[in-house]
């Protein structure tokens, strides 16, 4: 999903780009309400490692026509244990410090931090949310709740991202939106497998053992 310089036509990337720092931030006074707990310090090499973990993520690129790339996001898994906000900063962080490796363009960092961060993420943890919502009407243990929850927002937010980097694509010029749109949801469909199973354990694993550093708790209401 990582898009390199020039793909995008100026002006769709401006808009990007004016969105992506708008919600960032938003989101940077919203991740200070985390950081003025007393455990706060604790988070900061949480963070790190986090961050680590979603690099790795995204290190496996699979090539798709058209100049884009698909691979593992992680931007619900981040927004679940941040807050929806903190997904799109550190999203941010990592796709400069990609795209200084040449993964991913620098002047479309806008629009991947839109797509990873703002859809991937803030999007995913809404869907997780709804989900959280449904699940709590079984008697699943609360782990599995949020588990499962994690796992299917996780899987539709990574496609809905790569439809709307299609749609990108194709208000660009550069692909038509009939190529654009079928080719990156098939192959982030099968994607999003990995991506569903991997948050969804990740997030299952911290739950049993830390829960505390699942920030969202109160906010997803998982009974």
């Amino acid at each position: 999903m990582h898009l390199p310089d020039g793909l995008l036509d100026p002006f769709t990337t401006m808009v990007l780009w004016v969105v992506s720092i708008t919600v960032m931030i938003f989101g940077y006074f919203k991740m200070g309400h985390i950081f003025e707990k007393e455990d706060s310090e604790k988070l900061i090499p949480y963070i790190g490692v986090l961050a680590a973990v979603i690099f790795a993520f995204q290190f496996v690129n699979y090539p798709i026509p058209g100049g884009t790339s698909g691979h593992l996001v992680g931007g619900t898994l981040v927004a679940i244990i941040l807050g929806p906000w903190a997904s799109v900063i550190v999203l941010f962080l990592i796709l400069v410090i990609q795209s200084l490796f040449g993964d991913g363009g620098i002047t479309a960092l806008g629009a991947n931090a839109f797509n990873m961060g703002i859809i991937g993420g803030i999007f995913g943890f809404y869907l997780v949310m709804l989900f959280v919502k449904l699940l709590n009407k079984t008697s699943i243990k609360k782990e599995l709740k949020l588990t499962i929850a994690t796992g299917i927002g996780s899987y539709i937010a990574i496609v809905l991202a790569s439809i709307v980097c299609g749609i990108e694509l194709a208000i660009s010029g550069k692909i038509p939106i009939e190529i654009a749109v079928p080719v990156m949801a098939f192959w982030h469909i099968l994607i999003g497998i990995g991506e569903g199973i991997i948050s969804a354990l990740i997030v299952y694993y911290i739950y049993k053992t830390k829960p505390e550093f699942i920030t969202t708790e109160s906010l997803l209401k998982v009974k």
